[in-house]
């Protein structure tokens, strides 16, 4: 019996502007059994941004080096800046026993599924409720001007296209019901990878027995 681990590889994927970011924020104050994998970045730091908390920030001449160097599961360039998920995050959340947040877009997501099982990964798509929402929220945020915004709006009705290649799609019409439904499917699959582990351990006895 080929038996999946109970700590997950998770990845939270939406267009800019769907909450994505406010969802991983939330999901790891209700869930201390995970840990956010943190991005490498070349863009710069935003005001109430921390370095090591929020992303490495690092120069693109420190970051083609590191990405030489095979240092990244996964590398994204979004307009103009390289993002990356350093291998090292998951060595460091398997030896704290911990799931591991991704928070990256669909080409992150599918690297990180060409390198590992898929009985270890759980992957939600989160989507807005509507576009005119999207619009709003974007133009709320403050940091961008109009034509950033319909860039921003353009690019992310493409990454909704690739919302099909994702086990979980939740629509983000309420962010705290969206996270405690992401919470609900984390517990129920970490449920069934402990019933899973006990019983191989039984069936071990029970045939071995004889």
């Amino acid at each position: 019996m080929n038996i999946e681990k109970i700590n997950k590889l998770i990845i939270i994927s939406s267009p800019s502007g769907a909450g994505k970011t406010t969802l991983c924020k939330l999901l790891l104050k209700k869930m201390k059994n995970i840990d956010l994998s943190i991005s490498y970045t070349s863009r710069n730091k935003r005001l109430n941004e921390i370095n090591g908390k929020d992303y490495y920030f690092v120069t693109k001449t420190q970051f083609e080096n590191l990405k030489k160097n095979n240092f990244f599961i996964e590398t994204a360039k979004n307009f103009n800046n390289f993002y990356g998920s350093p291998f090292k995050n998951i060595r460091k959340s398997e030896k704290n026993k911990c799931h591991l947040l991704f928070d990256i877009d669909w080409k992150g997501a599918r690297k990180i599924r060409r390198n590992y099982d898929k009985k270890n990964i759980l992957d939600f798509f989160i989507l807005p409720p509507s576009r005119v929402e999207l619009k709003r929220r974007l133009i709320k945020r403050g940091r961008d001007n109009k034509k950033e915004i319909n860039l921003r709006l353009s690019y992310a009705i493409d990454e909704m296209k690739h919302y099909n290649e994702y086990k979980y799609v939740l629509i983000n019409e309420n962010v705290q019901k969206t996270v405690n439904d992401i919470k609900k499917i984390i517990k129920y699959h970490e449920l069934i990878s402990s019933q899973n582990i006990m019983l191989d351990d039984k069936l071990k006895k029970i045939i071995n027995s004889h």
